[in-house]
């Protein structure tokens, strides 16, 4: 089917676009302001509303093969759609690890023979990511890689850690660190603050990640090589990425929704008061990185402004609703993010902080730089571009709630919460995946 959406806001940052025009949306091609549009062409009016490029996530988590009662390939991509997401890239802590090249074409191919969301993957750092060996980096990127990391297992070896950006810069790959010295924080469930203090639980010193991006992005300017800090938390690592960028290193970094709308305080449940156990902290929002201080919150978006962040991404953690029930010190870290990532980044465009243009490139131009893709995904109009379409009405007001959530699992950190902005429409390859407009 070709759609026709009338007068609808085109933004492209990468294309520097940003016109009110007619946009044909047909299987494989788009077209701004068509001369003439086929007579059975569906026709939106597209009056207040926002067309732009398929949105990426840099890291996601689709639990594919091995966790499927968690999400799948499908049930992710579905979520995805909703998001106005077509572009995902997924982390490598499935069962088995994706450390293999035939697991790494794999994913590919499933989500291609589907019809699915573009999937590309990020394969392990290191054999079955238990940090000893590293994997066979060539092979990796010619089977479709675009990064290796051990996702939550970050390297913590300093001299394993060189090999594998040496490795990186060899073969032009890009390492996604979760960086975190678990030597500092022993997996402990939240970051330390009067809450955890009050709850009474352990917790971990928000210090942990930025020792490891101060040695990361040392060695990769020492390498030449690119390296990018998966959800970034704190100020003290934003602080070592925007130093190692005016160096001149190959550094990039994202940030997470909930790492930007939301702080320590906001573990507690609501209407619990002051925290007296774990009893009283939700779930829900216990991911990892954990959340962390205002002040870290304030400097995150201070990288939003001034361009040190390159890119907003969800870390879509899908967990069963049994495995979150087991209450915050037992519950698995994560959460999911994709169905709701653009609506939260749009609470800074309407207060101002950001304009527009800034928060779709954080979406689409700016990961597509990240993965060395600038002009392949994330835009409109370049010579590879896949005719992916995202339309937002961005005065839409909704809740975030359990039952028009379209992942598998339903452990948001942000249900209950009001968005004005809403995705209403995805396009994959120009082809119609996602709809809330008549």
């Amino acid at each position: 089917m070709t759609v026709v959406v009338r007068q609808a806001r085109v933004l492209d940052p990468e294309a520097g676009v940003d016109v009110v025009g007619d946009l044909l949306i047909a299987p494989g091609r788009v077209v701004l302001n068509p001369e003439s549009v086929p007579a059975d062409a569906r026709t939106v009016d597209g009056r207040g509303l926002w067309a732009v490029p398929g949105l990426i996530d840099l890291q996601v988590h689709f639990r594919e093969p091995g966790f499927e009662h968690k999400e799948t390939i499908a049930t992710g991509s579905r979520a995805a759609f909703a998001g106005g997401v077509t572009t995902v890239v997924v982390m490598p802590n499935t069962r088995p690890v994706l450390d293999d090249p035939a697991l790494v074409r794999q994913q590919g191919a499933i989500a291609e023979e589907r019809g699915l969301v573009h999937v590309l993957v990020a394969a392990a750092a290191t054999l079955g990511s238990k940090g000893e060996a590293l994997s066979d980096y060539a092979a990796l990127k010619r089977a479709g890689a675009v990064s290796v990391t051990d996702d939550g297992l970050p390297l913590l070896d300093d001299a394993l850690m060189d090999r594998a950006l040496a490795s990186c810069a060899a073969n032009d790959l890009l390492f996604m660190q979760h960086a975190e010295d678990t030597r500092m924080t022993h997996h402990a469930p939240m970051t330390e603050s009067d809450v955890s203090r009050a709850a009474g639980i352990a917790a971990q010193s928000a210090d942990a990640e930025g020792v490891i991006v101060e040695r990361d992005v040392a060695l990769a300017a020492k390498n030449d090589a690119r390296y990018h800090v998966l959800h970034m938390s704190t100020a003290r690592s934003l602080r070592a990425v925007r130093e190692a960028k005016a160096k001149g290193a190959r550094v990039s970094c994202e940030v997470s929704p909930h790492h930007l709308l939301l702080t320590i305080d906001d573990v507690v449940k609501d209407g619990a008061g002051e925290p007296h156990s774990a009893d009283d902290l939700d779930p829900n929002k216990k991911m990892n990185p954990p959340l962390r201080s205002a002040a870290d919150r304030r400097a995150l978006i201070e990288g939003l402004v001034d361009g040190t962040v390159d890119a907003v991404a969800t870390d879509h953690a899908p967990h069963s609703h049994d495995e979150k029930g087991k209450g915050f010190v037992d519950a698995p870290f994560g959460v999911t993010g994709l169905e709701t990532m653009f609506a939260a980044l749009l609470k800074f465009v309407h207060d101002g902080t950001i304009d527009v243009r800034r928060a779709v490139e954080l979406v689409t131009s700016g990961p597509a730089r990240v993965l060395g893709r600038a002009g392949k995904v994330g835009t409109l109009y370049g010579a590879d571009a896949p005719a992916d379409v995202c339309l937002v009405d961005p005065a839409r007001v909704w809740q975030v709630g359990q039952g028009n959530l379209l992942s598998r699992s339903k452990n948001s950190c942000f249900l209950g919460r009001r968005f004005t902005g809403r995705v209403v429409a995805t396009f994959l390859r120009g082809q119609l995946t996602y709809q809330l407009i008549p």
